[in-house]
């Protein structure tokens, strides 16, 4: 009875340990929303040099991890005679780099490419890049300036949720969706100005943003999810009187102007004198 006890406890301890692993390997693959051992058509194998861990497919590069120790990155636009096109799923997650300069080769920034960048201070996005992934600069808290390729036409969920440093940023003109929480807690974000090509607005996509005094909504916006302004207690939403966002300010009682902020109509009056 005695052994038979002590090999029962045996297996259930094994037991144990077995799930505790499968539900580790469970939240990981949970986290980058696929299987690990999942690669794309064309995949040939992962390979690593000094300063990048890589995966080689048939006609081009993507970038999986940075191994170095620099903090001014350099991503090359070739590795072993291909091309390098992505900026792979967490890739640079929790790095320590302070600036990161991408090629023009680079098409694609995958979801939570740069999550947990905590020294990164600033980013220019090559145009070269036309998708940017859900989550791709959350929680990249000393970010204070990014600039957006040109033909974006998304600004997923939660891409810059956390970004508590980030002071500015200008949407390019083909953006036509702001996603879920994608600016919520940018705490140092003072204004935001939103393209005419802009038509869907996601929850909570700015909450949080204590310090921003002003958002330019265009009229051609209609779509707008729940408490997108909630908890920005000094903004001032500039809109047109009639429009889809008129009305959603005055169902959530965001304070309103018809006017663009004197220092914007003085900035574009210097501008056009010039």
């Amino acid at each position: 009875m005695v052994i038979f006890m002590k090999r029962f406890i045996l297996i259930l301890m094994i037991l144990m340990i077995a799930i505790g692993f499968s539900s580790c390997s469970w939240i990981k693959n949970y986290a980058i929303g696929k299987e690990e051992d999942e690669k794309p058509a064309g995949y040939i194998e992962s390979k690593e040099n000094d300063l990048f861990g890589y995966d080689v497919f048939r006609n081009h590069i993507a970038i999986t991890s940075y191994i170095g120790e620099e903090t001014a990155v350099i991503v090359p636009d070739t590795i072993d005679g291909k091309t390098v096109t992505t900026i792979a799923e967490i890739a640079f997650y929790n790095s320590t780099a302070e600036s990161i300069t991408l090629p023009q080769t680079i098409t694609t920034i995958e979801s939570s490419a740069f999550y947990y960048c905590g020294k990164l201070t600033e980013m220019d996005i090559p145009d070269s890049v036309t998708v940017i992934g859900e989550r791709a600069f959350a929680w990249c808290t000393s970010l204070e300036s990014i600039r957006l390729p040109k033909n974006l036409t998304e600004i997923p969920d939660y891409t810059f949720n956390y970004c508590t440093s980030l002071q500015e940023i200008k949407i390019p003109d083909k953006v036509t969706k702001i996603g879920l929480r994608s600016f919520s807690w940018c705490s140092s974000l003072t204004k935001i100005e939103l393209p005419s090509s802009v038509v869907t607005i996601g929850d909570n996509a700015f909450l949080n943003c204590n310090s921003l005094l002003y958002a330019i909504i265009p009229d051609n916006a209609n779509s707008f999810g729940k408490n997108i302004f909630k908890n920005c207690d000094l903004l001032t939403v500039i809109t047109s009187e009639g429009s889809a966002c008129y009305l959603y300010c005055i169902e959530n009682e965001y304070s309103m102007s018809f006017e663009r902020p004197i220092d914007e109509s003085s900035d574009e009056t210097s501008a056009e004198s010039k």
